[in-house]
């Protein structure tokens, strides 16, 4: 039986025009996957964009440096100084034993741009240890994100086979 890695209680919360917006450590696959979209489409904000396009450039940018450079006091200062201006307001919640208690809740109608959007979902994520085993597959024609045991090298078995079989195909020649 395959155990979660976050409880329910992980998720953030977000008020805009009066609705609570749930986000928890399930929306790290969105992320990753829009950051693989970015890659793959190799989309850039230098040309005319959607703001789903910039989502996945900015989603690409954060997890690029998160492998890279691991996550690091600059790179907390970095995402905090970005998203230092959100204001919080409290809400009254019921918890799971029927008590109620008070959640932080960030006002959605201040995150208004995509790089925000995402910075601010990326350092919740980060802050519930949704990235603890965030890699980038090793076979260089792919090198797309993914979330694997510590020993993964491979986004997929089809990568890992077709690095597999490349390598045997070195061997064979020499």
């Amino acid at each position: 039986m395959k155990k979660t890695l976050h409880s329910q209680n992980d998720q953030f919360l977000l008020s805009s025009k009066g609705q609570l917006i749930g986000w928890g450590a399930s929306d790290v696959k969105n992320l990753i996957a829009n950051a693989n979209r970015a890659k793959t489409e190799s989309l850039n904000s230098k040309e005319r964009i959607t703001i789903r396009d910039a989502e996945c450039i900015f989603a690409y940018e954060w997890l690029d440096t998160f492998v890279a450079q691991g996550v690091k006091e600059d790179v907390i200062k970095k995402l905090n100084s970005r998203i230092a201006h959100v204001r919080y307001h409290h809400v009254l919640m019921h918890s799971a034993r029927g008590m109620p208690y008070w959640r932080h809740v960030a006002n959605a109608d201040q995150i208004d741009d995509p790089e925000l959007a995402v910075t601010y979902g990326v350092a919740h994520l980060l802050a519930i240890g949704s990235f603890v085993n965030l890699k980038r597959c090793r076979m260089r024609s792919c090198q797309n994100f993914f979330i694997g045991r510590p020993d993964s090298k491979w986004c997929s078995k089809s990568c890992g086979s077709k690095y597999r079989v490349s390598q045997k195909r070195k061997r064979d020649r020499s």
